[in-house]
């Protein structure tokens, strides 16, 4: 096992006393947040009475309104550190559209302390029913002498819980074959010092597909713990990711897209439809509709450096594939068989500060 010692984050829930204020307030925040209720097994119109404050929480989403500018305040800490963690924040709006706002705002909607045991974040509009002198993130190890990957690595991850992100390895399309005992024995020794429940909690129980947007388990995303391969049965583990992935800038301009021009439909084996990136960060939205299903072909034309992402049947959330040139002159291009549905390609720069032409098809690919 490696000798560099796992540091984790630990998931923060609110307590129960303030599910309903939570509730309230991200509904307010974002209505995309309201709970979709399951129908009751009745014929009868209903409000579901026998949904509790908690199963209701559980189904309530967490997400600021997208093109909000959170307020960002320190608690307390060391000033240079304080200065030298603001640039990982501003990292994910590059690919979001969100913005942090650092300084002495009274009603700052994320406060961070440096006081307190380990490094963890509220989820999203978790943070707003949080009394307002008390955190709603904390760094419990970072300071002066910290290498700044380690800062990279800690500070991206815990803004990515602030802006609803979840932990990966609880991902409800996740399979990790854990070795549960090896890892009870590792997380209970220092520097964590975590019980087998909280063990249970922070690595192996996965999140319900019900509360959240989720994207197909991603192993370099950096919502992601560093998983030694003793941790695992077989032959399983993952890095120390420190940046962020493809799949998290991808699926945060998801969660917070910028403005988008309106679709375009395309034909499939109709003539390639002439696009353009306009402005820095802008992502382009295609439509098309599989009828018979087969193995299709989606490629970009041109000199502009794009990534291409496909999302469907039917549900613009659900992610499928994506490619990009890879800056070597080629074009962006997904092959993958489809089933009969409606789906969407987003097109963006590779670069968030670039623009550029190009034109974009879908092909039915021979039997």
């Amino acid at each position: 096992m490696s000798e560099q010692v796992i540091k984790a984050c630990i998931d923060r829930a609110l307590p129960v006393e303030l599910l309903v204020d939570f509730m309230r307030r991200s509904v307010e925040e974002n209505p995309i947040n309201a709970p979709q209720i399951p129908p009751a097994r009745t014929l009868a119109p209903t409000v579901r009475p026998d949904f509790q404050p908690e199963a209701l929480a559980a189904l309530t989403g967490k997400l600021w309104k997208p093109g909000r500018t959170l307020r960002v305040r320190f608690l307390d800490g060391d000033p240079v550190v304080q200065e030298r963690l603001q640039p990982f924040a501003h990292i994910w709006s590059q690919y979001a559209n969100i913005k942090f706002e650092f300084g002495d705002d009274p009603d700052a909607e994320i406060r961070i302390s440096f006081q307190q045991k380990g490094s963890w974040s509220y989820i999203g509009t978790d943070a707003l029913s949080i009394p307002k002198n008390q955190p709603t993130m904390n760094f419990g190890w970072l300071t002066r002498s910290t290498p700044l990957d380690e800062y990279s690595r800690v500070v991206t991850h815990e803004f990515g819980h602030a802006l609803g992100c979840y932990h990966e390895h609880q991902n409800p399309a996740t399979n990790i074959p854990w070795n549960k005992e090896v890892v009870y024995q590792y997380y209970q020794g220092p520097p964590n010092f975590w019980n087998r429940q909280q063990v249970d909690v922070n690595l192996f129980t996965r999140y319900s597909a019900t509360i959240s947007q989720f994207s197909e388990f991603d192993p370099q995303s950096i919502m992601l713990y560093p998983i030694p391969n003793e941790f695992t049965i077989g032959d399983f583990e993952v890095g120390w990711n420190k940046e962020l992935s493809q799949t998290d800038k991808d699926f945060v301009a998801i969660l917070y897209p910028f403005e988008q021009k309106p679709e375009n439909e395309l034909t499939i084996d109709g003539p390639a439809v002439a696009a353009a990136i306009g402005a820095p960060g802008e992502i382009d939205t295609f439509t098309f509709v599989v009828t018979e299903g087969g193995r299709y072909r989606m490629e970009t034309e041109g000199r502009t450096d794009v990534v291409m992402s496909l999302f469907g049947p039917d549900d613009e959330t659900h992610f499928i594939a994506q490619d990009d040139d890879s800056g070597r002159r080629l074009n962006a291009r997904i092959v993958q068989m489809l089933v009969p549905g409606r789906y969407t390609l987003r097109i963006r720069h590779f670069s968030a500060q670039r623009t550029g032409e190009y034109k974009v098809g879908v092909y039915r690919e021979p039997a």
